[in-house]
């Protein structure tokens, strides 16, 4: 019993002694380079992809050195390595290509001088919160042959400054070749006369920062459209500038503006009953027949213009009489 475990013991030391004779697998890289240059080996299980775009899932092992040979020994599992130059101030080169533990790669091995650049962090400029605001409620812009105009509807302008800092002091204007003017926070500009104007302006806060100087220019239409009547058809003068129409007459009204220009025609009719219909733009000619039909007698027209910017003509009045008509 005692030698068949003696025999047992012993096939089993014969085994393992084999297997710790079993040559082990080493890797000898000789670089093309200096004798004090530095160095970094990476040694993967699985390959990396030379685009770096993504990496393998598992983990290399590191190792750095000095000098242009190493010899190492790579565990079973590790199939692949890569060699990168190490530079000062922690510079890194480029990766070599993925080479296999299994084969030569060379010798001696070229591995690239150059170092990845850096991109070095330029925080963006914190813009200022310091401006100057007028509102966009005050203006219309009107478009003519694809260039807008810009065109102020109201009497004044308010300059608002905001400063989340320091807080604002006061706000500088000029108004076209002008003097330069000076308000405390709000400033109220006013605009009464028709023409075109360019607005200076900028704020300056509590701590002297100036705002860049804005510039706004604009056209200040103060000056209503004026509207007529073209008669259409047959037309005769009588006595007392009275006109004779015929049946077939037709009214058409016009108007025109010198600045921002004509937005809307409109006309009602008030017939001799009393009834009277609402305002309505006037988009074609209007069948002077047909409103005596309507109104089944005499009735007058009543119409006015109004342009771009809100300004309205004073409304003006026809008169119409069964078989005559008179201004």
């Amino acid at each position: 019993m005692k030698q068949n475990l003696t025999l047992i013991l012993t096939f089993l030391l014969l085994i393992f002694s084999s297997l710790d004779s079993k040559p082990k697998r080493e890797l000898r890289i000789l670089i093309d380079a200096e004798a004090d240059a530095n160095f970094e080996l990476e040694l993967w299980q699985e390959k990396p992809s030379e685009t770096e775009a993504s990496i393998a899932p598992k983990p290399p092992e590191v190792i750095q050195f000095k000098g242009n040979r190493i010899t190492v020994t790579p565990k079973d599992d590790f199939e692949y390595f890569r060699v990168r130059r190490l530079g000062e101030y922690g510079a890194k080169g480029f990766w070599t290509q993925v080479f296999s533990t299994n084969v030569d790669p060379g010798s001696p091995l070229s591995v690239p001088r150059e170092f990845v650049t850096k991109k070095t962090f330029e925080p963006k400029p914190v813009p200022k919160n310091q401006v100057s605001v007028i509102s966009n409620d005050s203006f219309v812009i009107v478009k003519e042959k694809e260039v807008g105009t810009r065109y102020l509807t109201k009497d004044h302008i308010y300059v608002s400054p905001t400063d989340d800092a320091s807080g604002i002091a006061e706000v500088r204007y000029r108004v076209n070749d002008g003097q330069w003017n000076s308000a405390k926070s709000l400033a109220s500009i006013p605009f009464t006369e028709e023409g075109e104007y360019k607005l200076f302006y900028f704020s300056v806060d509590m701590a002297g920062n100036k705002e860049p100087i804005q510039i706004l220019e604009f056209i200040r239409d103060t000056i209503p459209p004026t509207s007529n009547v073209e008669w259409m058809g047959t037309m005769s003068k009588g006595k007392g500038n009275t006109n004779f129409l015929s049946p077939t007459s037709a009214i058409r009204l016009v108007s025109k503006d010198n600045r921002s220009g004509v937005k809307d025609i409109l006309y009602s009719v008030t017939c001799q009953s009393g009834t009277q219909s609402e305002f309505k733009s006037f988009t074609t000619d209007i069948s002077v027949l047909g409103l005596k039909s309507e109104c089944k007698g005499s009735f007058q027209m009543f119409y006015y213009a109004v342009d771009q910017v809100g300004n309205e003509e004073p409304v003006k009045t026809l008169n119409f009489q069964l078989g005559s008509e008179s201004n």
